[in-house]
């Protein structure tokens, strides 16, 4: 399971890891299992408190890395990296740290759940402040920006380098470097919140907590903030819809050629390039099943509507104004 070592797991287990009950979340946000080829998946880093940071540092950089990797329909996995440097924690003198982050990161999504489990590695490393720290996370940081969490074909190239400079940047044996973190595997992906908690087990009553909707930071039952360990809290979000799905990559090249083929009526050529549009999308990782007929119903029912306009007025004086064609990609409503 992803990259952290066995010394990393073995610290990251023995912290306090629980699900949160809808009474204790924003939106009452309940536990659901979602189901194959369902939903597009998402998991956010809501919050993190930041109690204490390693022993031997004065100065240091808090840089959170996330790994999570999930069945791909290639039958490999689809892997997505974050690396990010919260502005609160750059640079930070490590005598005066007591903090709450809001995040709200992006850790992963929205990506089309294919079944099988969810592997999760997320934790806050503190990075020594050197001379090289700060360009080197800026690097890593700008991959992981260029990656992306959302699409499978543009994070894919980018997982074996991130991982790579993470590795160099933190020392990768030294488990010290650990804050507070989280592995883990979803058996059986459910949405909900979570908490990871720097806690012995059995210390914390989770069932006192309470996420507070302002900024997710945990307060107790009097509402007043948990201030003696670390934590993160975390949330899986399911959707039936995607409201980029037009930004997907491989979609918007052959939907162009398809267009400019009507445009300048050009029949069997366009014919032509609906079928390489309709294997582009059905074809396409970053589309549910469900989704992927829907777009090419909708586009083949437009096409065949235009063709036949074009065929009643072929050879008609090309002075009557601009060739008609299909509308653009962003302009038709999937999920209408």
């Amino acid at each position: 399971m992803g990259w952290w070592n066995e010394i990393f797991r073995r610290r990251a287990e023995d912290w306090v890891y629980s699900p949160l009950d809808p009474e204790q979340v924003p939106d009452n946000a309940s536990h659901e299992q979602v189901a194959t080829d369902s939903a597009y998946l998402s998991v956010f880093l809501r919050s993190m408190r930041v109690v204490h940071v390693r022993r031997g540092l004065s100065r240091f950089y808090g840089t959170v890395h996330s790994f999570t990797s999930l069945p791909h329909r290639s039958g490999d996995q689809a892997r997505f990296n974050v690396v990010t440097t919260p502005g609160d924690l750059k640079d930070v003198d490590a005598a005066h740290l007591d903090r709450v982050i809001q995040m709200n990161q992006r850790l992963l999504g929205p990506v089309p759940y294919r079944g099988g489990d969810l592997e999760m590695e997320v934790g806050l490393f503190s990075i020594r402040s050197a001379e090289l720290a700060a360009p080197f996370l800026a690097v890593l940081e700008k991959m992981s920006s260029i990656a992306g969490v959302s699409y499978v074909s543009a994070a894919l190239p980018f997982a074996e380098p991130i991982l790579d400079g993470v590795n160099l940047l933190t020392g990768g044996s030294d488990s010290s470097v650990l804050e507070i973190g989280l592995a883990t595997t979803f058996t059986n992906v459910e949405t909900g919140y979570f908490l990871v908690m720097g806690a012995p087990k059995g210390q914390v009553d989770v069932n006192n907590l309470r996420v507070d909707p302002e900024d997710y930071r945990l307060v107790d039952q009097d509402g007043k903030p948990v201030g003696d360990y670390p934590y993160m809290v975390l949330q899986v979000v399911a959707s039936p819809t995607r409201d980029d799905w037009f930004s997907v990559p491989g979609l918007a090249e052959p939907y162009g050629v398809l267009q400019k083929d009507i445009r300048d009526g050009e029949v069997e050529r366009a014919k032509q390039s609906l079928i390489v549009f309709k294997r582009a999308v059905l074809t396409c990782d970053d589309l549910l099943t469900e989704d992927a007929k829907n777009l090419i119903a909708k586009v083949e029912n437009e096409v065949n509507s235009v063709m036949d306009a074009l065929a009643v007025t072929r050879g008609a004086p090309r002075d009557r104004g601009k060739p008609r064609s299909i509308q653009n990609l962003e302009e038709i409503r999937l999920y209408s």
